[in-house]
């Protein structure tokens, strides 16, 4: 009898045992129920505005230094008149907000091998006023679609006035993101603008080179 109690004895603590880890497993599955469907249904029902707010927040916080000076001193400009009376006046306008935002050499910096060089004829002489007189990869990273410019990026339109050989770059601004730039429009009551790049006239966009911008 005292071999046959002592294995009641036993049965017992395995089957207090079981009862607690089957409790225990059943408490956490009932947890896991309980909130996840909550999570899930959480984060479906977000509003899309309240999303995009999130992403273009990201957007921003990830700009480099460079890109962020420069959209500063771009905005400033924003619907203010820029040398009025004069016309095609562009690129004097978007050297002078990469002057304040990065220094005195974007008064002269040019390239030699714009994109459009093989349409110019042999007479024409590339100057620092000329809206290709940036449009160069030795300047940066081209950017050939619309939506893959980002704030601070150059962006380069051709054939918006004039009778100039198809494809040749004509004028200049800087991207602000979701398809717009600001820009000194080209007629001579020099307002500039936030407007949306015209995607019949877009060329292309230029990152420029960190290095460029200390």
């Amino acid at each position: 009898m005292k071999r046959q109690k002592n294995k009641n004895k036993k049965t017992t603590k395995i089957t207090l045992t079981s009862i607690v880890k089957y409790s225990a497993f059943t408490m956490i599955v009932l947890a896991l129920a309980s909130c996840s469907p909550d999570s899930v249904q959480e984060e479906t029902n977000r509003p899309a505005d309240e999303v995009k707010v999130q992403f273009d927040q990201q957007t921003q916080d990830t700009l480099s230094t460079m890109q962020s000076k420069i959209i500063d001193n771009a905005t400033m400009w924003n619907e203010k008149a820029y040398r009025v009376g004069k016309a095609e006046q562009c690129m004097n306008w978007t050297r002078e907000v990469l002057v304040a935002a990065c220094g005195g050499h974007f008064n002269t910096l040019e390239t030699d091998q714009p994109w459009d060089g093989h349409l110019l004829g042999e007479g024409d002489k590339l100057l620092p006023e000329h809206a290709d007189s940036l449009a160069s990869e030795t300047l940066g990273k081209k950017i050939l679609e619309i939506d893959q410019l980002q704030k601070g990026d150059l962006v380069f339109l051709k054939n918006t006035y004039g009778n100039w050989a198809e494809g040749v770059i004509t004028h200049i601004g800087i991207a602000m993101g979701n398809g717009k730039y600001i820009h000194r429009m080209t007629s001579n009551k020099g307002i500039v603008k936030i407007q949306s790049i015209d995607s019949t006239e877009f060329d292309a966009g230029l990152r420029l080179n960190q290095e460029l911008c200390q």
